[in-house]
């Protein structure tokens, strides 16, 4: 059988990424996930789990930085770290593949979303295993996933696995 030496995809729902086979080298896989590529997963039509269980917007929280209303929507591997009721469970450790989409309005305009997408491995990950990204509705970037989380972390950095929407809505 002849060995894959190129290029392998590793497929996660609705994102291929690229890698190469390393072979015997023992050095660990590196790939990033793009802002386009979040942009493109947050538009699956189906399996979100809104927070509180409500696809109504919420006030901003008292402690937010965004926009003055949000909804937040869970991908259904992120789903499984919240409550019945639709919160954060307390402790929670998002695994690999979660993806957190936040949409900011002001008024009814869709001003930014805002994700955070739990994959260790990436080069754009940040220590703590998110990529971090935000756009406009229409997809144009607006803080890069390249920047590793800066500007996102410090704040989150209190909340449950860098989540806060416990926090900013008890």
């Amino acid at each position: 059988m002849r060995r894959l030496t190129n290029i392998c995809l590793l497929a996660l729902p609705f994102l291929a990424i690229q890698c190469t086979d390393a072979g015997n080298d023992p050095t660990p896989v590196v790939f990033s996930v793009s802002d386009a590529e979040l942009y493109a997963m947050q538009g699956a039509p189906d399996g979100w789990t809104f927070f509180g269980l409500t696809a109504d917007t919420l006030a901003g929280g008292s402690t937010t930085a965004h926009e003055p209303r949000v909804r937040v929507r869970y991908n259904r591997r992120a789903a499984t770290q919240l409550t019945a009721a639709g919160r954060v469970a307390a402790g929670a450790l998002f695994p690999d593949s979660s993806l957190i989409v936040k949409e900011l309005y002001t008024g009814s305009t869709l001003t930014t979303i805002a994700y955070m997408f739990k994959l260790g491995r990436a080069e754009n990950a940040s220590s703590s295993g998110w990529i971090w990204s935000e756009t406009d509705g229409n997809g144009a970037v607006k803080i890069s996933a390249s920047r590793r989380g800066t500007g996102c972390v410090g704040c989150h950095s209190t909340g449950t696995d860098f989540t806060r929407m416990n926090d900013t809505h008890p």
